[in-house]
């Protein structure tokens, strides 16, 4: 096997081991309807966190070769102009998915019914929050440094356009909500491309780490109060 061709296989077998088993069986359904939501945040940071460590390794090997550094995977030292640009990027989530919600209004009401189909991450208990807060931190750094940092940059180092790595980045990264239905895949295939664009200009992780993290963390407390129809992207 050809050096490319083991550069290749590793972000495909990364992916086989993080992600393939929770997108063929998701356990959202399940861990909503016995009530174990923070049982099941628990779990996964226990999972999250080595993945997150192995990810990190990986990436320090590949910043130690081949005249690679850190930085090209936007792993930078956190600012407070991070959480600046956290804010901004948060913002424009919301703004992308009010212009997607117009577009979708447009629609005629009984063709919409099938926007609504899927499942909705609900928090029902208000003491979860601090937990929720951690939880969404873990998930918003896991996701980014695989499919923005990791992937793209591994990608680029192999000489792939970048356009076919923002889509394939962005349609693997999709896939995992196909069980929230359209609107899911819909909202995950916006913000996939949302963040894998900005990566691609800013080359620094905090910021849609934590942005990702907003995202998800504003959703779920508000479907407290309220059912937002909006998918989280855990």
């Amino acid at each position: 096997m050809s050096s490319r061709q083991k550069n290749i296989l590793e972000p495909i077998l990364l992916f086989v081991l993080f992600y393939l088993p929770g997108y063929l069986w998701p356990q959202a359904e399940m861990v909503q309807e016995s009530g174990e939501l923070g049982l099941y945040m628990l779990q996964f940071m226990l999972i999250a966190l080595p993945q997150i460590l192995l990810l990190l390794y990986l990436l320090n090997l590949r910043s130690s070769d081949q005249g690679h550094h850190y930085s090209d995977f936007g792993l930078l030292r956190l600012k407070a102009a991070d959480l600046l640009q956290a804010l901004l990027i948060f913002a424009g989530i919301f703004l992308l998915l009010t212009v997607l919600g117009l577009i979708l209004s447009l629609i005629p009401a009984a063709d919409r019914s099938i926007l609504s189909s899927g499942f909705r991450w609900k928090l029902d208990n208000p003491r979860l929050i601090p937990l929720v807060l951690l939880f969404c931190l873990v998930v918003g750094y896991r996701e980014e440094l695989f499919f923005r940092s990791y992937f793209l940059t591994r990608l680029s180092q192999l000489h792939i356009p970048a356009a076919v790595g923002i889509g394939m980045s962005t349609l693997l990264f999709a896939a995992g909500h196909a069980y929230q239905g359209v609107s899911g895949l819909i909202v995950a295939l916006i913000q996939g491309l949302y963040f894998a664009i900005l990566f691609i200009l800013l080359k620094n992780i905090h910021p849609l780490a934590i942005a990702h993290a907003l995202y998800n963390t504003s959703v779920l407390i508000v479907s407290l109060f309220a059912d937002t129809g909006l998918p989280v992207n855990p």
